[in-house]
């Protein structure tokens, strides 16, 4: 803030459509208005937002990210403009004292042991709070150059001593922004655990990658596996022997799950699933008191570092449940590739997690440089509000920023019909060669994790790799990346909307963006099983068959491609190359909702090289 009280924007100028987007915000928060922005990466949506809140007054924001790592830039550029904020993001990765080994508990795990070790006075960094200044814990928290929230949060509890969850938390009461990750707001029973005594109506919500909640709906996904109800009925035998009931329905759906027949993902009548539980409370009562003996275990044998140490696979199986007894939820039997049977219990319909959140807050700006076309996003979220929309591209003239070359490959595809050893080794020999010409790190995004292994394994041996998988963890992949020798090239692996994709920086320590070429294997339309089929029969009966259609088989899957292709151009000096290795990328409705040119069409290993060459010179200048 000015020293007269109006907002000052911390930079020396605006970028084009900037100060309009702000006034677009100030004037739909004053009217208690949904907007829908969309704009380009680079456009500085982030400034032009906080610049249109604070130009408005707005007395409570809670600003909404996907992943932890995306506070990291919100909270920078509140920074500049000296506001009152805090962050909050997954308590558990925040916590000193529960991580074994460095292995996190599960999120139930760590909330019922996090509530026993408060309760006894187990945890030194919980109870040394009362004694805190949150004043002091404020000015570190705002005045800390780290640029990373999850090292911000370590180093709360290593320098301060305190737990830094419920110190940010603690801060929730005078900031005048909560940056945090969707949950606290799209998961009723958080935003009620940790944002009370407020309401909903007391906040505006900001909503980044807004597109995302096209598929809000996997945010309540929960799945068990036979293993973990195998490990329940043991479980409940042991420390809750009394609880005949429940061991009855544990020994008859063991069974059930046992002689499941499943190839792909499966849908299940999920009435039998929910048969002898009258009262999920009765569960929650048998979860605490396994917990509660294992705790009294832990710390006689361990002291309070034991407490971290407590697993209870009845808690999974009670939050699966959670889900699988919701009216709206579906049930769905998977096997993995370690042959291992899932139980997928999930909501298919996002406005119904959504639409309430949504129509509570005081206002709401929803944000995304790859916004589908506002008519049927709207209708998708099935909210029912006025709303404002923004599109800076026709609106202001703005256009992406950065320079990018778009390469179609016409000779490869991973359609179904086409997919085999041949193709595999083609798309494979592709890749190897745009890692051998072009310099640096190379993102390629695949349809699946089961493509994604097919071609990898067929990559030569001198291609270094980064591979994702289910488990992988961010951090490391960072690490691997910040480390990596001046001039090595690495192909980093990823499935189109995972983890890699959405949730990782390919930043140096400066900020500066490392990715410059993204290859964009086959298109990543869903799998023809049994959830795409139900997810489109019950988005068809709230929003007609055409637009539940264009929705499943053709906006979704190139959302998760533009994307992909986003993560190279980060600001207005990036240059990429774009590689889209898929004949099916020339169809019109895709080219349409792609929206992007494409300069080379090629087709042979010849133009292939050739176009890769042409682009290294023009447009990477090397």
């Amino acid at each position: 803030m000015s020293d007269s009280g109006e907002t000052a924007f911390p930079y020396g100028s605006w970028r084009k459509g900037q100060r309009e987007l702000a006034e677009e915000v100030r004037r739909s928060v004053s009217e208690g208005e949904i907007l829908v922005a969309s704009a380009p990466t680079g456009f500085g949506k982030t400034a032009a937002v906080i610049y249109g809140l604070l130009s408005a007054g707005v007395e409570r924001v809670l600003y909404l990210v996907r992943t932890v790592n995306e506070i990291d830039p919100v909270v920078r550029e509140l920074k500049r403009f000296g506001a009152r904020f805090t962050f909050l993001f997954s308590a558990r990765r925040m916590c000193p004292l529960m991580s074994v080994e460095g292995i996190l508990p599960s999120e139930e795990d760590f909330w019922g042991n996090c509530r026993i070790a408060r309760a006894k006075g187990a945890c030194r960094y919980y109870e040394k709070l009362a004694e805190t200044d949150e004043a002091e814990v404020a000015e570190y928290v705002r005045g800390h150059p780290a640029i990373s929230a999850y090292r911000l949060a370590w180093d709360i509890a290593k320098f301060k001593g305190v737990c830094p969850f419920f110190a940010l938390k603690g801060l929730v009461e005078e900031s005048q922004f909560v940056v945090a990750t969707y949950p606290y707001l799209f998961k009723e029973d958080i935003f009620r655990s940790f944002l009370e005594p407020h309401d909903y109506d007391d906040f505006v919500a900001v909503v980044d990658e807004a597109h995302s909640l096209l598929n809000i709906h996997s945010l309540l996904e929960y799945r068990v596996s036979l293993k973990d109800l195998e490990l329940a009925l043991r479980e409940v035998r042991e420390y809750a022997p009394s609880a005949k009931d429940f061991i009855s329905w544990l020994e008859r759906t063991s069974k059930t799950a046992s002689g499941l027949r499943v190839s792909r993902i499966t849908l299940l009548d999920k009435q039998p699933f929910l048969e002898g539980l009258d009262d999920l409370a009765v569960v929650e009562d048998i979860v605490e008191t396994i917990r509660a003996r294992k705790a009294e275990e832990a710390l006689s044998l361990s002291g309070p570092s034991g407490i971290g140490r407590v697993k209870t696979s009845t808690s999974k199986i009670h939050s699966w449940l959670s889900v699988l007894s919701r009216e709206d939820s579906y049930l769905f039997a998977e096997k993995d590739e370690n042959r291992l049977v899932w139980l997928i219990a999930t909501p298919l319909d996002p406005s119904r997690v959504v639409k309430e959140p949504l129509e509570r807050v005081k206002a709401a700006v929803l944000l995304s440089g790859t916004m589908p076309s506002p008519k049927l996003y709207l209708k998708v979220l099935g909210v029912s509000r006025s709303f404002r929309i923004v599109d800076a591209g026709l609106m202001y003239g703005v256009r992406g920023f950065g320079r990018f070359f778009t390469i179609v490959a016409a000779d490869v595809t991973t359609a179904y019909r086409s997919r085999g050893d041949s193709m595999y080794r083609l798309i494979a020999s592709r890749i190897a060669l745009a890692d051998r010409l072009l310099p640096g790190l190379k993102l390629a995004v695949y349809p699946s994790y089961e493509v994604m292994y097919r071609v990898v394994e067929r990559l030569p041996a001198d291609v270094e790799t980064i591979v994702e998988t289910r488990g992988i963890s961010l951090d490391e992949v960072e690490a691997r990346i910040l480390t990596r020798d001046p001039g090595e090239r690495i192909v980093i692996n990823a499935v189109a909307g995972g983890k890699l994709v959405e949730g990782v920086e390919f930043v140096d320590y400066e900020g500066k963006n490392l990715l410059s070429t993204v290859i964009i294997v086959g298109v990543p339309f869903p799998q023809p099983d049994d959830y795409t089929r139900k997810h489109l029969e019950v988005m068809a009966s709230r929003i007609g068959l055409s637009d539940a259609k264009k929705l499943v088989y053709l906006v979704n899957p190139i959302i998760k491609v533009r994307q992909a292709l986003g993560r190279s151009i980060r600001g207005p000096d990036d240059r990429a190359l774009y590689i889209l290795m898929d004949y099916r990328y020339l169809r019109r409705d895709l080219k349409e909702v792609l929206g992007i040119p494409y300069h080379r069409v090629v087709k042979g290993a010849e133009d292939f090289e050739e176009a890769l060459r042409t682009a290294k010179s023009r447009v990477l200048g090397v």
